[in-house]
């Protein structure tokens, strides 16, 4: 453009050179100060010519030679003949006149350039009324481009602002504590070109709880007789006790314009005298105060953010309000999780407390199960001694070794004596039990053959079997793999199995045991065709104490236990990593079915066995 103006110029005058000097800031520049922006006419015919000349000019004007003026009117001069030779124009054998003619480029009144045209004969009047027209078309041009400037210098200070604006977004959403959030908004305005004050709404009022000039802010301490920040923290103010911060705190607009000295007054009310305020503003530089209403969720009040430029930026108030909506975001983040984290520690401590006092109440139901446990034993024991000797003083009686008895006190002794040993199961099952209960967790697991531990289990039974014509059947495989547990709890399990089914047989009944090898477990089978179980009692036939209601009216319900055999059988099981399961149907007889680790599994431990359910 600049070009263009010195060409048209030095065409339509006929001027031998034509020179365009505008101030630096339309250059781009800082600075005022007229410079040389363009050269035209026969004297910068090309960029050799131009170069040449330009350097003379220079030379020129520091010998100051040239002619200057500050005049913002056409002014016409006659130059010297050093002016000529220096620019080589004419000779001493052939001197030419030289004229000069300066056209100043006006701005809103203010000189922008000048328009400088070199002639070797005096201007006419017509073509000093072109050089006017020219002035004027040429200032137009300078005003297109001081627009064409600005408007180029606010887009790239828009997007500076907009880069800085996204890296101060992702830097606050890293942010998680709020001393961090505020160091992060004191530091990210200082890259906006803006100095700051965060205040906080707090449920005792507002508080002044960052500034980010730091050696300043020492400044300003030091005038409040203060050592650090925190003790200023110490004086909250009441936002409803001053009209100004009400107006801060409850205002929809997103930056406000205040005054210094006022807000200030506000913020420190006594502790402050006037003087001491305009230091503190001094010490700041806080003269042109912006002030940002911070709003959380459901327009609550966060705070007031502070804001005020550094020396010599241009502030954007855009940047400003998009600024203020990241910041009070992350604050409201920032105290959220500060209150989720203080509700979860208080959970954690009530968890605590419950866990403990949960802990000491199963502690002392352990040690109350324990004594109960040594109780039925102790019991048990003392019971069984003399019912020994009654059943054996019985049975001597009921032989005749004491002498003759009639045949009715025979029927009352077998009475006694079936009482007796009906008494005596109960007392066996209690120390069955109580002697489980109470070596559960000294269980020792080793492999063994679970073949063997059936035919002594059946063994057992053999006479009563051959009494009640009771036919058993073994379906085990000579080749089954052994099995990891306690072989002598393995065996009462089996033991309690097989009398529970004996006891729900009619005579000349049939039961099988039988062991099926399944992926890494044995499945153990007790089955029998006796009376069966009924549906309802299904679930809740391995529970300790429970006794199935029909079983009473069978004629073998003398012999019924205590509900304590089946209770057993799933401790043990369960105890060994096993499960326990019953099929049944009434009046056709009951399937009890519990499986085992095999041993010849790899990885399998065999010292230690599996977690101990928790006893209920």
């Amino acid at each position: 453009m600049f070009q263009g103006i010195v060409d048209d110029a030095a065409a339509i005058c006929g001027a031998l050179l034509a020179e365009l000097r505008v101030r630096r800031d339309l250059l781009g520049e800082n600075g005022v100060e007229l410079d040389l922006a363009a050269l035209g006419g026969t004297l910068a015919a090309n960029k050799a010519r131009r170069e040449q000349t330009a350097k003379r000019l220079r030379d020129l004007a520091e010998r100051t030679a040239l002619p200057e003026s500050e005049d913002k009117s056409l002014r016409l001069a006659r130059v010297g003949s050093d002016v000529a030779e220096t620019l080589e124009i004419g000779s001493k054998l052939a001197p030419i006149e030289l004229w000069c003619a300066d056209v100043p480029l006006l701005l809103e009144g203010e000189r922008a350039g000048a328009l400088r045209l070199w002639m070797d004969r005096e201007p006419r009047r017509s073509l000093l009324r072109a050089l006017r027209g020219l002035g004027h078309e040429a200032a137009a041009q300078l005003g297109q481009e001081r627009e064409r400037l600005r408007a180029l210098r606010d887009l790239t200070a828009a997007r500076q602002h907009q880069t800085m604006l996204a890296a101060a977004a992702a830097r606050l959403r890293r942010e998680t504590e709020t001393a961090d959030v505020m160091r992060a908004v004191g530091e990210e305005l200082r890259k906006l070109g803006f100095e700051s004050a965060l205040l906080l709404s707090e449920p005792r009022g507002l508080v002044i709880a960052h500034l980010s000039q730091r050696p300043a802010a020492s400044k300003a301490l030091e005038l409040l007789g203060f050592k650090k920040l925190s003790d200023l923290r110490a004086f909250p103010v009441d936002p409803a006790r001053s009209p100004l911060l009400a107006s801060l705190v409850s205002s929809p607009e997103p930056v406000i314009d205040v005054q210094a000295g006022p807000l200030l007054r506000a913020l420190l009310g006594r502790r402050a005298s006037r003087d001491t305020r305009e230091k503190l503003i001094d010490a700041l530089g806080a003269h042109d105060v912006l002030a940002l209403p911070l709003r959380g969720a459901a327009d609550t009040a966060l705070g007031i953010l502070i804001a005020w430029p550094q020396p010599g930026e241009e502030p954007d108030l855009g940047a400003l309000s998009a600024f203020s909506l990241q910041a009070s975001l992350a604050l409201e983040r920032a105290r959220m999780r500060e209150k989720v984290r203080e509700q979860a520690q208080i959970i954690e401590r009530a968890v605590e407390e419950r866990t403990r006092a949960l802990r000491d109440a199963n502690e002392r139901l352990r040690e109350a199960d324990r004594r109960k446990d040594n109780f039925l034993a102790n019991v048990s024991h003392e019971l069984r001694s003399p019912l020994v000797t009654i059943l054996g003083y019985t049975d001597l009686l009921l032989g005749e070794r004491l002498g003759p008895i009639s045949d009715r006190q025979r029927q009352c002794l077998q009475v006694a004596r079936g009482s007796g040993r009906r008494l005596r199961a109960f007392i066996e099952e209690l120390l069955d039990f109580s002697r489980f209960e109470l070596t559960r967790e000294a269980m020792t697991l080793q492999p063994f053959s679970i073949k063997e531990a059936v035919s002594q289990a059946v063994a057992g039974f053999a006479p009563r079997f051959l009494e009640r014509r009771i036919s058993v059947r073994h379906r085990v495989a000579r080749n089954a793999p052994p099995v990891l547990g306690d072989r002598e709890r393995v065996l009462q399990v089996l033991t309690n199995l097989i009398a529970n089914a004996e006891r729900h047989l009619r005579d000349g009944g049939r039961i099988v045991v039988s062991a099926e090898p399944k992926p890494g477990f044995l499945l153990v089978s007790v089955q029998d065709n006796g009376t069966g179980i009924a549906p309802e009692h299904l679930d809740k036939i391995f529970d300790r104490l429970y006794q199935v209601g029909d079983v009473k009216a069978n004629k073998a319900a003398r012999d019924a236990g205590l509900g304590l055999g089946l209770n057993i059988v799933k401790s043990i099981v369960e105890a060994h990593g096993g499960e326990v399961s019953v099929q049944s149907t009434l009046g056709k007889g009951s399937t009890f079915s519990f499986t085992l680790p095999r041993a010849d599994v790899k990885n399998l431990p065999e010292t230690t066995p599996p977690p101990v359910p928790p006893r209920v």
